[in-house]
């Protein structure tokens, strides 16, 4: 029951010891507040009641103010700084989860069944909407109330112990009605997780500028809008059955304390009506077993929220402990200079799917060589070229790189030996040169360099501040918002400014127009001498510049030649490229 609080106090330690002290600290000078004020009043009734003596009132108030006034000042302390520590331990913490995430296998992103894993993590970590690191509160608050229990249990004891028993029982049983309401709310809302990631997609469409055009112009917000609602009302309609259990609770803790109220008071005043206690005692008292059963009370409702919290702590388990296949293995170093990669029977399924991407794949592609890899929509060219880098694993077969089997070499080193640009590239809202750089060091020559060779330069000299200037206006409303031409040049820009001895390009002149399809090609050619280079693409212009071309059908590889060769052979390949020379003719 505890996993998910020792989670906690492990990780606030390290990294800020001070974050667990101040909730101990915070709680301990607060749980003895009501013990002062249920005792100190009785005193200053009684001598009011009695000899009235000056020098002792005063002394009364003074403990009574003085301690509120330490207490209350000790508290605030506590409890903004122990505040600004836990937003520290937070950002450290989620820090660390992007780490973990950023080394993920690639394939986990897009699997359902991690994603609502992941939703389910955070419910652990965050309590809904409570924050980050509530059940640690609540663990802390436990110990402040029992602090607060013992004082004033010690109080009532001086009356009638059974009185203590009489209101735990009551306690308990309204505690254990609410524990069965939190712990059927909580099954619900284990539900509903598919469907709150699925509103918050919907949602997310409205706010994300690059759906804009398309929500616009195929007249999409009516039709969004009833979609969105599908998922909310089913969310919220399992928000309503979990708040009826705590309806339902709260009535019957509202009666239980009801009855305690009527037996506290009906007891004291027969005992002040008797003259068996004083009427500052029966002032103590009444505080006394108020602040009791506010104590039990609470005792009970953090140790309930902790053990219907503590359920997700194993999908955030789980979720911090996803093997990175990927980057296991022998982990060998790769020589300088070029390489050879061979595909060696090589089949794809992705998860879920029962079909296969690539079926038998087998292709050798030769230090230097220039490749390019042809075929309709859903032939398995971009799978290809995902499974050559290393965002999946063959389901069968063998990928090598000089010899040796990929899984085997050094996850980093590998995918450094890739320039690569997808048809889906994305772009950041970074400066231009820190978008072409990326994480590499910035060498403004350079990156002015490639920008040019592009054909980038002309619209980088009219942008007022060149290369600084901010993509897209997040952060920076004098930013440029980049047509797709313009976004797919900075992403091949980038792809030579990596200076990779393997160039991949998916798809990289499909927002070009022919004229500037053409002299990128012609400038890529002599930017990749030397190197390595696998083209995809739909126009097949590209395979003109290379040495060899392969044909993909249905995911494997129907024909294998150079240019005039599969011309020649009047298959597949003769048919697309005929199909789109008569456009040309």
């Amino acid at each position: 029951m505890f996993k998910g609080i020792k989670f906690f106090m492990k990780h606030g330690w390290k990294y800020d010891k001070c974050y667990i002290i101040w909730r101990v600290l915070y709680q301990f000078v607060n749980s003895l507040i009501p013990i002062v004020a249920t005792l100190m009043p009785k005193y200053i009734i009684d001598e009011l009641m009695g000899e009235c003596d000056v020098y002792r009132l005063i002394f009364y108030v003074g403990i009574l103010a003085g301690y509120t006034l330490i207490a209350t000042m000790l508290s605030n302390y506590f409890s903004w700084d122990g505040f600004s520590r836990r937003c520290k331990v937070s950002a450290e913490f989620d820090s660390d989860l992007h780490s973990r995430l950023s080394e993920a296998d690639f394939e986990r992103l897009e699997d359902p069944a991690f994603l609502d894993m992941q939703e389910k993590a955070k419910k652990f970590l965050y309590c809904d909407w409570h924050g980050f690191g509530y059940l640690l509160d609540c663990a802390m608050n436990i110990i402040g109330q029992l602090f607060t229990l013992v004082g004033i249990s010690a109080i009532i004891v001086t009356l009638d112990w059974k009185i203590i028993i009489l209101f735990a029982v009551c306690v308990i049983i309204g505690a254990k009605i609410e524990g069965n309401a939190k712990k059927k709310a909580m099954a619900l809302s284990q539900e509903i997780i598919a469907d709150q990631r699925g509103w918050m997609y919907y949602a997310g469409l409205f706010d994300d500028f690059a759906y804009g055009k398309e929500i616009r112009l195929n007249s999409m917000g009516k039709w969004l809008l009833a979609r969105e609602r599908e998922y909310f009302v089913r969310v919220n309609g399992n928000l309503k059955r979990q708040n009826n259990f705590f309806i339902n609770a709260g009535n019957w803790g509202a009666f239980f304390a009801f009855c305690q109220q009527l037996i506290a008071y009906g007891y004291l005043i027969l005992k002040a009506v008797k003259g068996m206690i004083s009427i500052g005692s029966f002032t103590m008292y009444i505080g006394a077993v108020t602040s009791f059963s506010a104590a039990f009370k609470s005792v009970l409702g953090s140790l309930m929220e902790i053990r219907a919290y503590d359920m997700y702590y194993d999908n955030l388990d789980e979720y911090l402990s996803i093997p990175k296949k990927l980057r296991e293995g022998v982990q060998k170093q790769l020589h300088s200079g070029g390489h050879t990669i061979e595909f060696q029977d090589v089949s794809f399924q992705y998860p879920g799917s029962d079909k296969y991407a690539l079926k038998n794949v087998s292709i050798t592609i030769k230090s230097g060589q220039k490749l390019s890899i042809v075929g309709e929509n859903g032939a398995g060219k971009t799978t290809f070229v995902k499974l050559l880098t290393r965002l999946y694993e063959p389901t069968t077969g063998k990928i090598l790189m000089d010899g040796v089997d990929i899984r085997n070499i050094d996850y980093e080193k590998y995918m450094s030996i890739f320039s690569t640009v997808f048809q889906d590239y994305k772009l950041f809202s970074f400066s231009i040169k820190e978008n072409v750089a990326l994480a590499l060091p910035i060498d403004e020559e350079k990156v002015n360099r490639v920008l040019n060779y592009v054909g980038f330069g002309e619209k980088l000299q009219k942008l007022p501040k060149g290369m600084e200037t901010a993509i897209f206006k997040n952060f920076d409303e004098t930013g440029f918002e980049p047509s797709g031409g313009e976004g797919q040049k900075i992403a091949l820009a980038r792809a030579l400014y990596k200076n990779a001895p393997i160039v991949i390009l998916d798809e990289p002149t499909a927002a070009l127009d022919p004229r500037a399809e053409y002299e990128m090609y012609q400038q890529f050619n002599d930017m990749v001498k030397g190197k390595t280079a696998v083209y995809i693409s739909h126009r097949l212009s590209s395979t003109k510049f290379c040495d060899v071309i392969a044909v993909f059908n249905s995911g494997e590889i129907v024909e294998y030649g150079s240019h005039e060769e599969l011309l020649n052979k009047k298959g597949l390949y003769n048919e697309l490229f005929n199909m789109q020379a008569q456009f040309y003719v």
